[in-house]
């Protein structure tokens, strides 16, 4: 019997390149050995040398680092009160009613029921309910949407708002954001 006829375009010893190309088993330059050798023999000697000889370590650059930024904030922010400064105080009321209005309305609606942001008329604070956490919330901002204000408003313009949230009538149970 035969061997069945395989096509010519197929046989390995009669295809050429299509593009020119051509596999040649050409070996790596030797200036490309050399710097690969070099390279190792630069890790060999610099490892050891950076990690033992040198006494740098990067958690004590971070502690270091961390040192640092707390004293530039220490310096940097001012003191916050325990204790909002216009409580009752109808003319800073009036203030924060307005921006609120026009900045915190849009994710909290106008009575402060939430619509993006949490409810701010109900018994339920994530982040807590005194005046320090409060400030807190709205200048530093949270994770999950709460921006941070203090720059464009400042201390001042907070603690009116914060005001202004505490005389908004308050709902029983939990309100949009709670658990």
């Amino acid at each position: 019997m035969s061997e069945p006829a395989v096509p010519e375009s197929t046989r390995p010893e009669e295809t050429a390149p299509e593009d020119g190309i051509e596999d040649a088993e050409q070996s790596i330059p030797p200036w490309w050995w050399w710097t690969w050798i070099a390279t190792i023999l630069f890790a060999l000697v610099y490892a050891p040398y950076y990690h033992i000889f040198t006494k740098w370590s990067s958690s004590a650059q971070l502690e270091t680092e961390q040192r640092a930024a707390a004293a530039r904030l220490a310096i940097s922010a001012p003191p916050v009160a325990d204790r909002n400064p216009y409580h009752g105080n109808a003319a800073a009321i009036a203030e924060g009613r307005v921006t609120f209005t026009t900045i915190c309305a849009a994710c909290h609606k106008p009575d402060g029921t939430g619509l993006v942001g949490p409810s701010l008329v109900d018994d339920y604070w994530k982040y807590g309910d005194t005046d320090a956490d409060l400030f807190k919330t709205v200048s530093g901002g949270r994770p999950g949407g709460m921006p941070a204000w203090q720059a464009q408003m400042g201390a001042e313009k907070i603690w009116k708002v914060l005001a202004y949230i505490g005389t908004l009538p308050k709902q029983p149970g939990k309100g949009l954001g709670a658990p």
